[in-house]
């Protein structure tokens, strides 16, 4: 089979797939290791890593430990630190800081350790179908070569080129969540008073967002979330207008005071979409290939590889017998994966709503309801009890009422009191 792309989603696919027996290949257009964004994991993922047999390989390249998040509401005045060891299940308390163009090569590297194999250089330009089932792709190696690959099934992990995905006509923008981004890497920024070490910090001032990763080299992934019509009109090189954004947030100033920016400044807009299907008579959609919400939360990586692994499972029963796999055979993979994926667009999308962040940095009303909204932004939600659930779901409602108050008075109300 077939997996197009080698980022963490392609990489746990083909690495899952390798070590269940099936003949594997990856074709990945770029060399590695390449800069990528989405530098930050979250704690439930990490046993998936070991499931992999790569998490020793991870713990063991000295990563930063991530234990937590801390959301400055810069005009609200509101800070609320979300720390993972308080969640509903203590076994997650921390995860890492990930440079993504060595993460990706270890997990990459990995799934060709357990027998997958890897051609870089290559570009898919187009899957094949015959009769409405992919039965393989058309590549182009780096010397101009064109060749057509047949395979039985064909994983498409190629991240925003949606290689299926958009020739299919799958693609759905999410029409509340457009956004721009621009990022960086800076060294020598400082830690902010308000978080702790390790923490990734997410400051929202004026209706932009913005994010502090600290690597443990010394090295800090910068970057900006804001409208797009913030830059339409603009002159501005990427990187002056980067600038001017971080220079409106207080706390970013106080980070960056003294740090040096150390290379380019990158950008990404409208980057939110989803998949209407993700699967199909012999294919399937891993990672941003499906769909990708926002770097708000830090999901992209964790969602990636989860794909890859439930995708995986279903590929390789589906591969037991003979032909190709239909896509009766991804049904539930397809319905978790839709699962998640709404779990935290619930949470990306409120978090835009200056509402959201006066209720999300209020003292909690139950020390059980701040531990179960912390469990599902460490990745938790398909393993959390159900009670668990209910408390993330009331604080939903103490978000609803405050919106609901605040149309009729003008003033936000105070969440919910614990029942």
């Amino acid at each position: 089979m077939i997996v197009i792309g080698g980022g963490p989603g392609g990489g746990a696919a083909a690495g899952f797939l390798a070590r269940a027996g099936v003949d594997v290949l990856v074709l990945e257009k770029l060399d590695f290791p390449r800069f990528r964004i989405g530098e930050s994991l979250l704690p439930y993922q990490l046993p998936l890593l070991d499931r992999l047999g790569v998490g020793e390989k991870i713990r063991g390249a000295k990563f930063q430990v991530k234990r937590g998040a801390t959301f400055l509401a810069e005009e609200l005045g509101g800070t609320r630190t979300v720390n993972f060891e308080h969640g509903w299940d203590e076994r997650h308390p921390s995860a890492y800081h990930v440079p993504r163009a060595e993460f990706d090569a270890i997990v990459l590297d990995h799934a060709r350790t357990c027998g997958a194999e890897v051609r870089h250089g290559v570009e898919v330009k187009r899957a094949l179908f015959e009769g409405g089932r992919a039965v393989g792709v058309e590549a182009v190696d780096r010397s101009g070569k064109s060749e057509e690959i047949r395979a039985r099934m064909v994983v498409d992990a190629s991240g925003g080129a949606g290689i299926l995905a958009g020739p299919l006509g799958l693609r759905v923008p999410y029409p509340k969540m457009r956004r721009a981004a621009l990022f960086t890497h800076y060294r020598g920024t400082r830690q902010h008073p308000e978080a702790r070490p390790g923490d990734i910090l997410l400051p929202v001032h004026e209706d932009v967002w913005y994010w502090q990763i600290p690597f443990s080299d010394g090295r800090a992934s910068v970057g900006a979330v804001f409208e797009p019509e913030m830059a339409r009109g603009s002159a501005k090189e990427p990187s002056a207008l980067l600038e001017k954004l971080l220079d409106r947030s207080p706390a970013m100033r106080l980070v960056l005071d003294g740090a040096e920016r150390i290379s380019e400044v990158r950008g990404a807009s409208d980057f939110s979409w989803r998949s209407r299907r993700l699967a199909g008579d012999g294919w399937a959609l891993v990672g941003d290939a499906a769909g990708f919400l926002d770097p708000t939360f830090s999901t992209g990586v964790f969602l990636a590889m989860t794909m890859g692994e439930k995708a995986s499972a279903a590929i390789a029963r589906a591969l037991r017998r003979p032909g190709a796999p239909r896509r009766g055979d991804l049904v539930r993979y397809e319905k978790e994966s839709k699962r998640l994926l709404d779990a935290f667009r619930r949470y990306v999308e409120a978090f835009y709503d200056p509402l959201f962040m006066k209720t999300f940095c209020t003292p909690a009303p139950s020390d059980r309801m701040l531990r179960a909204v912390t469990s599902v932004l460490a990745g938790g939600l398909e393993e959390i009890p159900i009670r668990a659930r209910i408390w993330n779901r009331l604080f939903f409602l103490s978000y609803a009422l405050d919106r609901r108050f605040s149309k009729r008075s003008g003033e936000p109300a105070s969440p919910v009191p614990p029942p």
